[in-house]
C-alpha cells in the first residue's frame, strides 16, 4: 500500500443509522479572517465537527448560526477552557460543533482532561456523545508544533497512554475517537508506540491534509483518527479520510485554488470517520 492517501472530494451520504464525525483544524479561528459561509458548506456534511486551534468562542458561534442558515437545522456547539503553555503567552482552545437532530450531548465527561504531568500546550478536550445505540467520547489533540522548554510534540503523544488511563478510570467508556492533528504521521515512530500502548488502531491511510507553502500540492499526513477496533464496532471500515475541502468549495486543485482553500478555509482538511448507530451498545 502507498504510505500516503489523498483525501476524497465528497463525504459519504447521511443515512437514518449511521454517523459522521470529523475533527479540523481552522488555523486560529476568530484571529485571522475565514470565509464562514463557506466553512459552513465544509462543516454541513457532518454531524460532529471537532475543531481544534479556537482563538475566541464567538467565532464559534458566528459558524453555528451560519450553519444553521445554510441547513434550516438546529446546531449545538460545546467549547472547552483555553489551555497554554505553563511559560508561554500563546492559547487556543477547543470547540465541537455538532447537529441536534442526528446527535445528542451524552450521559458522560465533557471537560478538559486533567494534564497532570503538565505534558500538553494543549490539553485534550473530550465531548461524551450519543447517536441511535451508539454513545461515545470523542477525544480531540492538538499537539505542539515546537518543541520548547516546556514540552516536546513526542512528549504529548506519549502522554496520552497516561491521559487515556485516567479517562477509563473515571468513566466506563470504551468507545473513544481519538481524533485531531498530531503533527506527525501515523508511520511516525512516537505514533506507532502510542498505538501500541493504547491499543488503538489508526483508521485512516495517512492522507494529505497540510498544504505545501507554495500550494502545489498537500504536504504531511497530520490529521488521524484511532479507536479501539475491540470495542468500538460501530466504525464502518475504510470509512476515514480527509475531506478535499479544496476540490470540495472550488471545484479543482489548481494553486489558485489551493491558495484561496488555505487562506479562506484552513491550512489543514477535515478528518472523518463513518459509524453505525443501530448496533446494540456493548458497554
Amino acid at each position: 500500500s502507498l504510505l500516503f492517501a489523498q483525501g476524497v472530494p465528497s463525504v459519504p451520504e447521511r443515512t437514518d443509522d449511521n454517523l459522521i464525525v470529523a475533527s479540523y483544524n481552522i488555523k486560529w479561528l476568530g484571529q485571522t479572517k475565514h470565509d464562514f459561509k463557506k466553512l459552513a458548506k465544509v462543516i454541513s456534511n457532518f454531524d460532529i465537527c471537532g475543531i481544534v486551534e479556537v482563538r475566541k468562542e464567538i467565532s464559534v458561534v458566528e459558524l453555528v448560526r451560519e450553519i444553521e442558515k445554510l441547513t434550516e437545522k438546529d446546531w449545538g456547539y460545546t467549547y472547552g477552557f483555553r489551555s497554554t503553555n505553563p511559560s508561554g503567552q500563546y492559547y487556543e482552545a477547543y470547540a465541537v460543533i455538532y447537529r441536534r437532530d442526528r446527535v445528542q450531548l451524552g450521559d458522560g465527561i465533557i471537560s478538559n482532561v486533567w494534564d497532570k504531568n503538565e505534558a500538553y500546550r494543549n490539553d485534550p478536550y473530550v465531548v461524551s456523545f450519543k447517536s441511535g445505540d451508539f454513545d461515545f467520547a470523542l477525544f480531540l489533540v492538538h499537539t505542539r508544533w515546537s518543541d520548547d522548554d516546556d514540552g516536546t510534540r513526542k512528549n504529548e503523544v506519549a502522554e496520552l497512554k497516561n491521559q487515556l488511563d485516567f479517562f477509563y478510570s473515571v468513566t466506563k467508556e470504551k468507545d473513544v475517537l481519538l481524533m485531531g492533528d498530531f503533527n506527525f504521521t501515523g508511520n511516525d515512530t512516537p505514533m506507532k508506540e502510542m498505538a501500541t500502548k493504547t491499543q488503538l488502531t489508526q483508521c485512516d491511510e495517512n492522507p494529505l491534509t497540510t498544504f505545501k507553502m507554495d500550494c502545489s500540492a498537500y504536504a504531511s499526513a497530520y490529521d488521524h483518527l484511532y479507536l479501539s477496533r475491540n470495542y468500538t464496532k460501530e466504525f464502518i471500515e475504510e470509512s476515514a479520510n480527509a475531506f478535499d475541502v479544496t476540490n470540495y468549495i472550488y471545484g479543482n486543485n489548481t494553486p489558485a485554488s489551493m491558495k484561496k482553500s488555505k487562506s479562506e478555509l484552513s491550512d489543514h482538511l477535515p478528518i472523518f470517520g463513518v459509524y453505525k448507530t443501530n448496533l446494540k451498545d456493548d458497554d
